[in-house]
């Protein structure tokens, strides 16, 4: 039997009541246990607190109570509080000059209207505290209580007067996660404040008031203090600061990257694009950086009120944001070998569809940067050399002579400088092992570093001469969209310095008369969709930031170095080893190879006391 809806005809239009409109604001405030865990410290922080306290049962479903020291409120405050639209943080209706973390006041109502809510606060200098309860849009009377100066606010039961709304959410474990990644945002941002976290009775953590380094140290506990980059750049009026990681140190999603804009978290993909750009020549694809970046923005040139959840905004200029987020990255990152370090225990698995065979072919050798393998000093340095160069099996290790005893003792004799150390030995024919005056060893790819200088002196050359570009026998003429064509044309001159030669055909086509020489026979309409698609979603590129044209021409870069490389297998002197560390120590990326994968590691002499049960 078929059953026809009736729908109604509204005849008349009403005003909502007050609890309908609580209702229907509290789905984009309150989306969730961690959305309550949020404006919660925000309020705190908007109210001054030192020190601040989170307690989570079963992912904040069942209770979500936060506790500052800040200024506390009055009985009539406290009524005003949970009323909509009421706020001490705006000054004469001024929506451009937002400096609190909150403004629009509609937290606390639409908490109290799906969940039960109490605030017990107590100003500075008062007789006492007061308590008010909300429970599902229902306010009650402040009533004097028992409290600190500042505030509790406890939330428990959330959307037990919405049941359909509480179906939706996650389980324990993935709201914990939640309003974990909540919590520690607000926590990175202001490192000026004490926080404690307690889940399910269990004190998480407990952090004391902090420096940034020591905040983002204490909070992403598998990063460790020699593989973050500090960075501090001024352009015009905005100033970016904070820490980002080496570019061995990466995750797979973006977890690990906290963004804060004048003392706010947020989720820009402005900032976001930026610095995957920014990272984009030394991770392989599908991997994120860890970076904890602090913005300052004119007030009046950044605009918070887009979204009631308050984690979005917009840039009068994002395209200068998006300059120096990008440009700061690269110039911190174009480091030698060796400044920032990367632990063994840091890294992830690398896929298999990376790892190289080694070849029996013989390549170029390291003359063209001024050695000679020809020069040996004397015959005890050929002794050693001989010993060193062999593969140091299980089966050898007892058969090794006091050269190598000797090599490792002369160390300590070695000029200062070398964050790399002197080389010692070579191992399986493929790994150098150099000790350093920090009583430090490192152990180096030999293939994946050389293929890292080879790959920069060849985009050196790439960027000095520009990319030539090959006239196509046959021009091609292709059809676009409307707008990937008005995108593409827009960029015309651009693409001709990237070797890409294309003119307005009439219609929605354009006709393509040369692309760049390097990339052989490729598909115009597919290389040129991508961009056009990629231009469109980031307003603020231009072609010479698109993963497009950038992965193609990295890719045939990085394989011209892969096979123009010392293949692992191949026996070193030590001049040549020491140069390669040296030519690392003064390449730029040269922390990783072409594929994101880590040229050297670094244990301490703590490492190894660990690992042997010393310490």
């Amino acid at each position: 039997m078929t059953q026809e809806r009736s729908i109604r005809t509204p005849t008349k239009i009403r005003q909502l009541s007050e609890h309908t409109i609580n209702l229907i604001a509290a789905g984009e405030v309150v989306e969730r246990p961690s959305a309550v865990v949020k404006e919660l410290i925000e309020n705190a922080l908007d109210a001054r607190a030192r020190r601040i306290c989170v307690r989570l049962d079963n992912g904040g479903i069942d209770c979500v109570q936060v506790t500052d020291d800040g200024y506390g409120m009055s009985p009539e405050e406290l009524k005003l509080a949970v009323g909509r639209h009421c706020t001490s943080k705006i000054i004469e209706d001024d929506l451009i000059h937002i400096a609190t973390l909150g403004f629009r006041g509609e937290a606390l109502p639409s908490i109290g209207s799906v969940a039960r809510l109490s605030i017990i606060s107590r100003c500075e200098g008062a007789s006492q505290a007061w308590q008010i309860c909300v429970n599902g849009g229902k306010v009650g009377e402040p009533m004097p209580a028992a409290g600190i100066k500042g505030t509790e606010v406890t939330v428990k039961d959330l959307f037990y007067s919405t049941p359909a709304r509480r179906k939706f959410l996650k389980t324990s474990r993935a709201e914990t996660s939640r309003c974990e990644g909540v919590i520690q945002r607000l926590a990175v941002a202001r490192p000026e404040v004490s926080f404690c976290y307690i889940r399910n009775d269990k004190t998480i953590f407990n952090l004391p008031m902090q420096s940034q380094h020591e905040r983002i140290l204490a909070l992403f506990s598998d990063v460790r203090r020699e593989e973050l980059i500090p960075l501090d750049f001024v352009r015009d009026d905005l100033r970016l600061t904070g820490y980002i990681g080496a570019s061995s140190v990466n995750r797979s999603t973006t977890t690990g990257q906290v963004l804060v804009v004048n003392q706010r978290p947020v989720i820009d993909l402005v900032m976001q694009n930026a610095v995957r750009v920014g990272y984009r020549d030394v991770l392989e694809r599908g991997r994120h950086p860890v970076v904890t970046l602090f913005l300052s923005v004119p007030l009046d040139k950044i605009d918070v009120n887009v979204h009631p959840a308050k984690m979005e905004l917009r840039f009068a200029n994002e395209a200068a944001v998006r300059s120096l987020i990008i440009a700061s990255i690269q110039k911190s990152l174009a480091i030698g070998a060796g400044h920032a370090g990367v632990h063994p225990e840091s890294l992830h698995v690398i896929p298999h569809s990376f790892q190289h065979k080694s070849a029996s072919i013989q390549y170029p050798s390291f003359q063209s940067m001024g050695v000679n393998e020809s020069s040996v000093a004397n015959s005890e340095t050929k002794e050693q050399l001989s010993n060193l160069g062999e593969s140091l099996s299980f089966r050898d290790a007892q058969s090794l002579s006091s050269s190598s005893v000797m090599n490792i003792k002369s160390v300590e004799q070695t000029p200062n400088g070398f964050t790399l150390g002197i080389a010692v030995a070579q191992i399986f024919k493929t790994y150098i092992l150099s000790v350093t005056e920090k009583n430090e060893f490192v152990i180096v790819d030999q293939h994946a570093a050389h293929e890292r200088l080879t790959h920069e002196i060849l985009r050196k050359q790439y960027l000095e001469n520009g990319i030539a570009s090959q006239a196509l026998l046959i021009p091609e003429v292709l059809e676009f969209t409307e707008s990937q064509l008005s995108r593409l044309l827009a960029f015309k001159e651009s693409l001709l310095d990237l070797g890409i030669e294309i003119e307005f055909f009439g219609g929605q086509s354009l006709i393509v008369r040369a692309l760049p020489q390097v990339l052989g026979s490729i598909s115009a309409y597919l290389l040129l969709k991508d961009l056009a698609e990629e231009l469109e979603v980031d307003e603020q590129a231009s072609p010479h930031e698109t993963d497009a044209l950038h992965n193609r021409l990295d890719a045939i870069l990085a394989r011209i170095a892969c096979h123009h490389s010392v293949r692992a297998g191949r026996v070193l002197k030590a001049e040549e080893m020491n140069s390669l560390l040296r030519q690392m120590e003064l390449t730029p990326k040269a922390g990783t190879c072409s594929h994101g994968r880590p040229t050297w590691l670094k244990w301490s002499k703590q490492d190894l006391e660990k690992l042997f049960g010393r310490s």
